[in-house]
């Protein structure tokens, strides 16, 4: 039986449940261990003292320093502080504010609306939200009133499409779907239409460009400068900043940031949008750990996980990409804000599209609870820890280069297969690009592309699902032919560019179906024919859930 209420209370302060393992016998504290639980507090409030000294000399400093350099700082600072503060200090009372707003205020206000005329109240509010702010957003050159309605009416489309084919109609749960949505397009206007939220999106991006590029030393240490340097191709930018990335994380893991990170979101989500804990959990990992990964977190659920969570999961990492692969999109001239962006607004997304697709019909073993992510260590240490995640990043990058080499072969043996045929009857350069870009015309129309650059979009929507997103970007940056420098990207309109990096950014494509069924299938295998039933629905769900974000951002230029 599904719950009846329809908007969850999100306390805050309830327990994370995890799963019970009782034949594990914990292991005997050693004597450091117990030495630094004993002088716990004066240690503390050292490295708290040190850490404020060196912020104060930091921010003294500051007129001869760019704000933008000092702010990882800040929030490093500011991390390490509640970090260390919640070790004496409970914060429980903050849990107990926003439970008490929730209660005391919205949920009052809420349940005066008869229970079944809520998702219609609900529903009308979000169109009106998004007609009202489609209108009222001044005109600019990158979207006029009647784009936006292009794009508002597109988004309507696609959520219409998705409820008539919908598994079990009568089980939808409009309020994560409405809800998916509404999360969507605050986050696209916190990027799109405000100065800081879109400076901070540049910022992390800039970061995040700037860390993956300490994986040039290693690479010059092993090829040599003058080789890197002379080379310069797609594998030595890309697979050397994997390996670091993957490496990197893995020590995170270790020392459980990326637990208490992933644990937070997923909280957020279970909470806002009446998720199960372990596809939140799966969900929120998705654009930091890639699509396969990203379900050993929840390792211990996957056996049990009814079918519409097996479909969420799938969903989420077909909607978005991994921080491992962000290199390779910078290589290729990609804006990383707005893949960032796209990733962020796609992990709501993904969750609403699959319910609305494949909505609960069975009883979740983590309904309306928020799940731990994972934290069984098979790494000794920290060195180990970088050492296997090298190890996986090696696997990761042979992975791709091995996918890259037979799809695009495979694409081009098939595209010069058509165009032999297409010469009999008088088609010249008929290609499979183009007859995905005629298919999901009507698609790229419903973004808020315009007219002049349809086509051209739709074919790499196309050259996306039968390919992958690398060859698709590649397309978008590279020269319109071989005789001419002009990039094809240069050719679209400023609009149209947002739309299509948008859109382009996610793992749906036929060569991901199998790296998902092999991944999650490795964690369950007694799961494999249910994840081989719902692979293609997934994918197709997270190609419309990029797509999505990509009509909200074409709404909000």
């Amino acid at each position: 039986m599904l719950p009846t209420h329809d908007f969850p209370s999100p306390h805050v302060s309830d327990s994370i449940e995890k799963p019970n393992d009782e034949s594990k016998v914990q292991p005997q504290k050693s004597q450091l261990s117990i030495l630094f639980q004993k002088f716990k507090l004066p240690i503390y409030l050292f490295i708290w003292v040190l850490l404020t000294v060196y912020l104060g000399f930091a921010l003294g400093l500051k007129k001869r320093t760019q704000m933008s350099d000092i702010l990882p700082l800040i929030f490093l600072y500011v991390f390490i502080f509640f970090k260390l503060a919640g070790s004496f200090v409970s914060f429980s009372f903050l849990s107990a504010a926003v439970n008490s707003f929730w209660d005391n205020v919205l949920m009052r206000a809420i349940n005066m609306i008869p229970s079944r005329f809520r998702k219609y109240v609900y529903g009308v509010f979000l169109v009106v939200l998004f007609i009202v702010i489609g209108l009222t957003i001044p005109a600019t050159v990158n979207g006029s009133r009647g784009s936006r309605l292009q794009s508002i009416f597109g988004i309507f489309v696609i959520i219409t499409v998705f409820a008539i084919t919908s598994k079990h109609r009568k089980h939808i749960a409009w309020h994560t779907v409405f809800t998916g949505q509404l999360l969507q397009l605050i986050l696209g206007a916190i990027v799109l239409k405000t100065t800081a939220g879109l400076q901070f999106f540049k910022w992390i991006s800039d970061v995040a460009g700037d860390f993956l590029g300490f994986s040039e030393e290693g690479a010059k240490f092993l090829f040599g400068p003058n080789v890197y340097k002379d080379f310069g191709n797609f594998a030595l930018s890309v697979f050397p900043a994997i390996i670091f990335f993957v490496a990197f994380i893995q020590m995170v893991y270790y020392l459980g940031g990326m637990q208490w990170l992933v644990g937070r979101l997923s909280m957020f989500f279970t909470k806002l949008m009446d998720t199960s804990g372990s596809e939140s959990v799966v969900a929120a990992a998705c654009p930091f750990i890639g699509q396969g990964e990203s379900a050993v977190l929840v390792s211990s659920y996957v056996e049990f996980m009814t079918k519409s969570e097996l479909h969420a999961i799938m969903t989420s990492g077909f909607s978005t990409i991994s921080g491992s692969v962000l290199s390779g999109y910078l290589s290729l001239n990609v804006d990383l804000a707005y893949l960032i962006t796209s990733c962020i607004m796609s992990i709501p997304c993904s969750l609403a599209l699959s319910k609305l697709r494949y909505p609960e019909t069975e009883e979740s073993l983590t309904k309306g609870q928020v799940v731990a992510p994972a934290t069984e260590k098979t790494d000794i240490n920290l060195l180990h820890a970088a050492g296997n995640g090298a190890a996986l990043g090696m696997t990761l990058s042979l992975m791709i280069a091995a996918s890259l080499i037979a799809i695009i072969s495979i694409l081009a043996f098939i595209n010069n297969m058509l165009t032999w045929f297409g010469n009999f009857v008088g088609i010249a350069e008929l290609t499979l690009n183009l007859i995905m870009g005629y298919c999901l015309y009507p698609l790229t129309w419903l973004l808020g592309i315009q007219k002049s650059d349809i086509l051209t979009v739709s074919k790499l929507l196309g050259t996306k699902l039968v390919a992958n997103e690398f060859v698709a970007y590649n397309i978008l940056n590279s020269p319109i032919s071989t005789d001419s420098s002009v990039i094809l990207k240069s050719t679209l309109s400023s609009r149209s560019q947002v739309i299509t990096q948008f859109a382009l950014c996610g793992f749906a494509n036929l060569s991901s179906v199998g790296i998902q069924i092999g991944a999650i299938g490795a964690i369950a295998p007694s799961r494999k024919a249910d994840l081989a039933q719902l692979a293609f629905s997934a994918m197709i769900t997270g190609f419309c859930a990029t797509c999505v974000s990509a009509a909200i951002a074409g709404f909000l230029l």
